[in-house]
């Protein structure tokens, strides 16, 4: 099933930021878990946090790149690149919408600072959350997004529109994540 990009609702808030850039929303198709090829379906098929599967596959801490970012009295919204400590390789591209007021003022203030990623703040400060995918996608080839990856060529992405929720269900953030393309034994490399 090829889902046209004006489906602002799956793919927001990567939608806001390719339209505030004026960019063109890459052409996505939904895909069921059990057709997401590995690695990728251990990575994205889950109800954790992103940050600890990262570092996890990659072997090392992440840092985070904002590439953009906004912020109203109740969300703060970012358009940013997880990538590993050590090397810098980009290896998760995430667009991000987390509402504020979910958040003790200490924590609202870390977030808002942006220097972690937010999966590894929740975790450092016992957070009780659970990740609800509400899709798993497959991006056509981008340039915009091989860019962010610094990829020499075109590739296609494998990616989840996810929703962070609270012990008491309350949305703590909406986030599009898509991943660098991965190649067999050499995941920290260009395809």
């Amino acid at each position: 099933m090829i889902a046209a990009p004006t489906e602002p609702e799956l793919l927001y808030p990567l939608t806001l930021f390719f339209g505030s850039a004026g960019r063109a929303v890459p052409a996505f198709q939904v895909i069921d878990s059990a057709e997401m090829p590995q690695p990728y379906r251990g990575l994205l098929v889950h109800q954790g946090d992103m940050t600890s599967r990262l570092e996890e596959f990659h072997g090392g801490a992440m840092e985070l790149r904002v590439l953009h970012r906004e912020h109203t009295p109740t969300a703060y919204r970012r358009e940013v690149v997880l990538q590993l400590a050590t090397t810098g390789i980009p290896v998760e591209y995430g667009a991000i919408e987390i509402h504020l007021e979910a958040f003790s003022p200490e924590l609202r203030a870390l977030i808002i600072e942006a220097h972690l990623p937010l999966g590894g703040l929740l975790n450092q400060h016992r957070v009780q959350y659970r990740s609800e995918p509400k899709a798993f996608i497959k991006l056509s080839a981008d340039t915009g997004m091989s860019q962010v990856f610094g990829l020499q060529q075109d590739a296609e992405f494998f990616g989840r529109c996810n929703v962070l929720r609270g012990e008491h269900d309350e949305v703590l953030a909406t986030i599009v994540e898509v991943l660098r393309p991965l190649v067999a034994g050499g995941a920290n490399s260009e395809p």
